[in-house]
């Protein structure tokens, strides 16, 4: 309801402005100053202008009026439309939570070794290559903002610090036509190569399919969200 409030007295202000604008620019034009020096005709070729112009003004304020009861209704098409872009738009950008099926690869450190930035940024890069639509690490939704990188003892991921003694899971949705058939066999096959450059004792890699992962939305205090900086460029 306030919502609705606040649009119609937006809409009214906006109207008092336009308004206001063409008054002001018959005062100015039509003036004592100029009076001398136009021909009746002239001033009355004027006046029947600005009358055109406060015509198309008026029509123009009906259609916004239409417009913004249509969509305070919520039943127009154009409303739907905006709506559904809006959902593509956000799900696109990680900021809703989806599911499908995929696969999902763990990391867990052995003895004394502590996980690597680069081995993250590793396997989140080939499931990027072979068209994961989604990814989290440890549930934190990776974005196109996201950061992997080592501080002393931890890494920081969208902003959150995880031990870099503790495993980490990384959930990827993906085509489920080539999980089984060629992702899950190439993965493993990475981390085979992976374990003989860090040796047997340094990290344990498990990767599986799963049916209907869920990989969370990123959350709103994550600096993957912060926006406020960011200004239309023309």
């Amino acid at each position: 309801m306030r919502n609705k409030k606040l649009m119609q007295y937006g809409t009214v202000i906006v109207v008092c402005i336009l308004v206001g604008a063409v008054i002001a620019l018959l005062m100015k034009n039509v003036n004592a100053s100029d009076l001398g020096s136009k021909s009746l005709q002239e001033l009355q070729n004027q006046i029947i202008e600005y009358q055109r112009k406060n015509e198309e003004l008026n029509n123009r304020n009906a259609r916004l009026y239409d417009y913004i009861r249509e969509l305070e209704r919520g039943e127009g098409e154009s409303y739907l439309l905006v709506m559904e872009e809006r959902e593509k738009f956000a799900t696109f950008a990680g900021l809703r939570a989806v599911k499908n099926d995929g696969v999902v690869i763990t990391l867990s450190p052995i003895g004394n070794y502590m996980v690597q930035d680069a081995l993250v940024r590793q396997f989140t890069n080939e499931l990027s290559a072979l068209g994961a639509q989604a990814i989290s690490i440890n549930n934190e939704r990776k974005v196109t903002t996201t950061e992997i990188r080592t501080s002393r003892e931890n890494i920081m991921i969208n902003g959150i610090a995880f031990s870099r003694s503790e495993p980490f899971e990384i959930k990827a949705i993906i085509s489920p036509t080539k999980i089984d058939s060629f992702v899950v066999p190439y993965l493993q096959s990475v981390s085979e190569s992976i374990k003989k450059q860090l040796g047997e004792e340094s990290v344990a890699i498990t990767v599986r399919s799963e049916k209907e992962i869920i990989i969370p939305a990123l959350s709103e205090d994550r600096i993957g969200y912060a926006m406020d900086l960011l200004e239309p460029a023309d």
